[in-house]
């Protein structure tokens, strides 16, 4: 890169960076703050209740919704306690960790984005990005963590700091179970058997340190829980898909009752087992593009294997979003341009109409609003079927590719 290049404004953090980063923390102090959440706030707090009221197996057991892993159970009901000593709202003390571990999220992408000249401008987009603002320090849940070691696992595997790096990927899955679909993309990443299986190992025997105890007092119900839980299909009281193939069969292609008979038993067959494909796929992508070891490779095979599970999932929340966000940068312009822009202004729009203003005060209410305005159902439509494309053309081009290189 010539000095011309160097001295231009986006590739470097001059005052219109520090701006957007003071601009950035604003907002998330903002919705930290003053904020309620959504209906994930209440949740948790009553998760966080039943973990110190009843105790953790109690919890699990008393509640069929109690998903979440030990550690980050036992951590939520700590922070309910402080949070009834010193009168602050527990809203805060759930969200403010996730709207601070944003920040680190920022500069891990100026990390793994390199030498590339937009790096603070990507960055930029990133901090003042609605999803990542709404998801870290509004929405009220821990999937904006997913996206953090995620980028950090990926950065410590390309600097070759292969144990940190399966210490961080163990530490994540105290707090979600999400970044093992990045798993096989970073052992293959790794360039022989024994480091993966080292990385591996450690890994699991970092992950299941905070399993250990709850596992050895009642295996099967973490196991049913917690390893076993399925995410939800999420619509509204009237059938408003929020998300997931039945958006694209139902309301963009035709209503239920229009498709023909004989496609009805193809059609729930894919809708039942929409996730096992989806992570079939990709599995194969990520095999297909085993070879390709560069950082901008393995943040792109990331980003992909994200896109196809929320592409093909019938499971969906709309945090999910945030697991993979940082990656979409390492995807051509032609998606993540758009899918910023479209995704964004679905979250935003449906949240502010959820809470009945722009400015998301006030109650969060899903249920109470069966039906959506056309531009929310437009950009909801307009962001699935770019994450379709998306998905097709991944996995055309990989297998393209694929077939290329044997010749």
């Amino acid at each position: 890169m010539n000095d011309d290049a160097q001295s231009r404004w986006y590739s470097r953090p001059g005052i219109w960076f520090w701006v957007v980063i003071a601009l950035g923390v604003a907002l998330r102090f903002y919705l930290v703050a003053f904020t309620d959440g959504t209906q994930d706030v209440a949740i948790w707090e009553r998760h966080a209740r039943d973990v110190r009221d009843h105790g953790l197996i109690g919890y699990y057991h008393g509640d069929p919704s109690a998903n979440h892993p030990p550690f980050i159970s036992e951590v939520e009901s700590l922070f309910l306690g402080v949070a009834d000593a010193t009168g602050v709202p527990f809203r805060i003390f759930l969200r403010a960790p996730f709207a601070l571990l944003d920040a680190a999220t920022a500069f891990l992408l100026i990390l793994l984005l390199g030498a590339c000249r937009w790096r603070f401008v990507a960055a930029a987009a990133y901090w003042l990005n609605p999803l990542s603002i709404i998801f870290s320090a509004y929405h009220g849940n821990s999937d904006s963590a997913v996206a953090f070691f995620l980028e950090l696992c990926v950065w410590l595997v390309s600097k070759d700091k292969l144990l940190a790096a399966a210490i961080a990927l163990g530490v994540s899955l105290w707090i979600k179970l999400p970044t093992v679909f990045a798993l096989p993309a970073l052992l293959f990443f790794i360039p022989d058997w024994r480091k993966r299986f080292q990385f591996l190992l450690v890994a699991g025997v970092v992950a299941l340190a905070t399993y250990v105890p709850a596992l050895i007092q009642d295996p099967a119900i973490i196991s049913k829980n917690v390893f076993g839980y399925r995410a939800q299909i999420l619509h509204t009281t009237a059938g408003v898909s929020a998300w997931g193939p039945r958006v694209l069969l139902f309301s963009i292609i035709a209503p239920a009752q229009d498709w023909p008979a004989r496609l009805h038993a193809p059609i729930l067959f894919f809708l039942a087992n929409s996730w096992l494909i989806a992570v079939a796929l990709a599995l194969l992508t990520t095999w297909l593009r085993r070879f390709k070891r560069s950082l901008p490779e393995l943040c792109a095979t990331v980003a992909g294997t994200y896109i196809i599970v929320l592409a093909l999932s019938d499971g969906f929340s709309f945090q999910y979003f945030a697991w993979s966000l940082p990656f979409w940068f390492f995807f051509p312009r032609w998606f993540f341009i758009p899918a910023i822009v479209l995704v964004s202004g679905y979250i935003y729009f449906l949240y502010a109409y959820l809470c009945g203003n722009p400015w998301l005060i006030g109650v969060w209410d899903f249920n109470g609003h069966p039906y959506w305005p056309f531009l929310v159902v437009a950009l909801r439509n307009a962001a699935y079927l770019l994450f379709c494309a998306s998905a097709i053309w991944f996995l055309v081009s990989t297998t393209a590719q694929a077939f290329r290189v044997r010749r």
